[in-house]
């Protein structure tokens, strides 16, 4: 079987990361208007927020650390922003590949990196080479 390369460099996605924040101000919101009490209610709100400052990490764009993928030749090279994280990396038992979503998890050397990806954050033929890849590597 001839293995197909894959370059990946996805476009910032503002629409996905809005209705991010929205969901997550859902989230936060909802247990004071079910009347929690106000210790439970302040600890969901907390973890709501602290989980969209988690899942606004892994959208691609300026705040993403990773910024690039490849695959060569049977390896998966990332380059992060900030050069931290550059290098050979593997891929994460966290990976979903959906139809029209990509949540996808790297491991480069001790640190974990991602994205959460849609078909319109890159060219439909490149989303699915990727997603090819994916479903073969995991």
């Amino acid at each position: 079987m001839t293995s197909f390369p894959v370059d990946c460099e996805p476009r910032p996605q503002p629409r996905l990361a809005a209705a991010v924040l929205l969901l997550h101000l859902l989230a936060g919101a909802w247990p004071w208007a079910t009347r929690c009490p106000a210790w439970i209610a302040a600890g969901l709100s907390l973890a709501a927020m602290l989980g969209f400052v988690a899942t606004l990490a892994r959208l691609p764009g300026p705040h993403c650390r990773l910024q690039g993928l490849a695959f060569r030749g049977g390896n998966w090279r990332a380059r992060c922003a900030d050069g931290s994280c550059e290098g050979p990396a593997r891929i994460g038992p966290a990976t979903r590949v959906l139809a029209d979503l990509i949540a996808l998890e790297l491991i480069v050397g001790r640190e974990r990196v991602g994205w959460l990806l849609t078909s319109s954050a890159m060219d439909s033929g490149q989303f699915r080479r990727l997603k090819a890849r994916l479903r073969l590597a995991c």
